[in-house]
């Protein structure tokens, strides 16, 4: 009898663990996390939109929270990772250290992935400052060599500092601009969206605005970068475009 009640409880906490330590159930948990830190919006005071979808010419970006104050628009992308991270600004990769060291994996700069939901957001509010926040959900960020990333525990000063630049009437009307180009789709065609950028860069077409992507000369080596530059600044370095499109 006891065996009878025993088993069902192991397996429901087995489930449980696995649904725990599954990507996207981290990721709802960290941007729940930021969603208090952020709070609500308060009229002539602040204005936030979380999990807002917009589109860009048949390109969705998911942006986790946008957050609008005196001081500017605030595009913030959320991260629950836990372990060491390591990275720079200008690296693609950073590394994932888990279990002592046995363990590392390879993530994408979330700092790219965030200069495209600024560079749409950009797009809608025109000419009034846009600021890209990368947030740490477990305040991990002592590794990292980059401005703009923040652990948790340093967003509401994050928010708050510097100048008012922005006029009542300016935040509001940022914030409906925002919810008026959201676009309502599912997970599953926002996925096919993203690969459909991801064929995009294969074929040399900007994934951002629709440009060419040509060969050009940095600092940092042989880079494709779009021919609509200053306007749209996507870059993807030589040895990248070649492995995608090898594949």
């Amino acid at each position: 009898m006891i065996l009878f009640v025993i088993i069902p409880i192991v397996i429901l906490i087995i489930i449980l663990t696995i649904y725990s330590r599954r990507p996207e159930t981290r990721g709802k948990r960290g941007e729940k996390m930021v969603k208090y830190v952020v709070g609500e919006t308060l009229e002539n005071v602040q204005y936030v939109i979380n999990n807002l979808i917009v589109d860009n010419n048949g390109a969705t970006s998911q942006i986790d929270h946008i957050v609008i104050n005196p001081r500017g628009v605030f595009v913030i992308e959320t991260k629950n990772y836990s372990g060491e991270i390591y990275g720079s600004e200008n690296q693609r990769e950073w590394t994932q250290v888990l279990a002592y060291g046995n363990v590392k994996n390879k993530l994408y700069n979330p700092l790219k992935q965030n200069a495209t939901h600024v560079y749409n957001v950009k797009k809608i509010v025109g000419n009034l400052p846009v600021y890209s926040l990368v947030v740490f959900a477990q305040n991990n960020t002592e590794h990292i060599e980059a401005k703009n990333v923040i652990p948790l525990s340093s967003l509401k000063s994050a928010l708050s500092s510097g100048k008012s630049v922005l006029s009542q009437k300016q935040m509001e009307s940022a914030y409906h601009l925002l919810l008026n180009n959201k676009v309502d789709i599912s997970t599953e065609q926002h996925v096919e969206n993203v690969r459909k950028q991801q064929w995009n860069v294969k074929h040399g077409i900007c994934p951002r605005c629709g440009g060419d992507l040509v060969l050009r000369n940095g600092k940092y080596g042989t880079f494709w970068g779009c021919s609509n530059y200053p306007k749209c600044k996507f870059i993807k370095n030589e040895q990248e475009q070649r492995s995608i499109s090898t594949k």
